[in-house]
This record gives structure tokens, sequence and C-alpha cells, in this order.
């Protein structure tokens, strides 16, 4: 059976963000973004009849054979600034507004996939944008770095946090929230 994909809370949040535009609203459409699977056209050309494309538990791609990698053409998409852009789609009915004469098909790629390949990309390509034939939501390199940045610095919290509280538990003290009980 066949895993579905249920980007419909990054579509509610992108419609909220729309209506109101403000920084909740913009956290909680990149939120649903970094947990989202989405489809991605490309053509995938296997050099080697023993080469497959395989997805693991968490939609991460990555090619079975490693001595002759297989070679993936992305489609790219230009905006009314002739900037080029990945188009990646919340779901196959998207992706079907899309024209599509070289036959591109889709693969699921979870948010951080695609950003590390937007990264890795050509400095002409700008970016990645949500479903350009509806929602029309690009995320640029620019934006990505931000939102790496601010992950790993939160990431970098967090692990603070636990080792201050590992350390005060480990020389028998123990941190509660709130204040002294009187």
């Amino acid at each position: 059976m066949a895993e579905v994909i249920d980007n419909s809370a990054l579509i509610e949040a992108i419609d909220k963000m729309r209506e109101d535009f403000n920084s909740q609203t913009q956290s909680a459409v990149i939120n649903a973004a970094l947990k989202s699977t989405f489809f991605i056209p490309a053509i995938i050309k296997k050099p080697d009849p023993e080469t497959k494309l395989v997805q693991d538990k968490d939609n991460h791609l990555r090619f079975q054979t490693e001595e002759k990698p297989a070679q993936a053409r992305f489609m790219l998409i230009k905006n009314n600034k002739e900037q080029t852009f990945f188009p990646v789609f919340t779901d196959e009915e998207e992706f079907k507004k899309m024209p599509n004469d070289q036959g591109f098909a889709t693969v699921k790629m979870k948010f951080a996939d695609i950003a590390g390949l937007t990264e890795q990309s050509a400095d002409n390509i700008i970016g990645f944008v949500i479903d350009p034939m509806g929602h029309n939501l690009p995320f640029t390199k620019d934006m990505l770095a931000s939102i790496k940045n601010t992950l790993i610095e939160a990431k970098k919290k967090r692990d603070a946090e636990q080792a201050a509280a590992a350390e005060a538990e480990a020389k028998g003290i123990t941190a509660t929230k709130g204040g002294a009980e009187e």
C-alpha cells in the first residue's frame, strides 16, 4: 500500500498566513513545511540496471548502488523576473496543473532534502517554490540559510539546557520550574 502524503496542515498554514501575514503565521508555515513531504518532478537516469532509487521510512532518497550513481534531472521553472526555481508540490493534483511535456515523474522528498538540493544547486537557481500553479510560495536560498541557522541555534540551546540539567542531576541537584515554595 502506497504511503499517503497529507500536507493539509501546511496548506492551512499558508492560507492563514496569506489572510494575516505576521511573524506567528510565517513561523507556522515554516514549521509545517519542515514536517512536510513534497512531490518534486524529476527524470531519473539509471546508468546501470542494478541501481535503484530507494526511500527510507523518512522519505529520504538514496541510490542503492554507490559505485555508479544514477543521475537525476529536476524540473526548473522561471518566474516573471526570470529567476529560476525548483517546483515542488503538496500533492499530485497540484503537480498535474504544471505543464509537463518532457515526461517528468515525481519523487517524494522531505523539506530538508529539497533545501539541501537547493543549497547545492548552481548559483542561477534562486530556490524552490511550493505549488507554483496554486499557492506559489517561494523559499529562496537566503530564506533557507536563515531557517537552517535558526534551527542550528535552537538545537545548540536545547543541547546546552540538556547538558546543564544532566550535570545538575549528576551532582544530586534537581531543577524544577516555578519558584520556591513557602
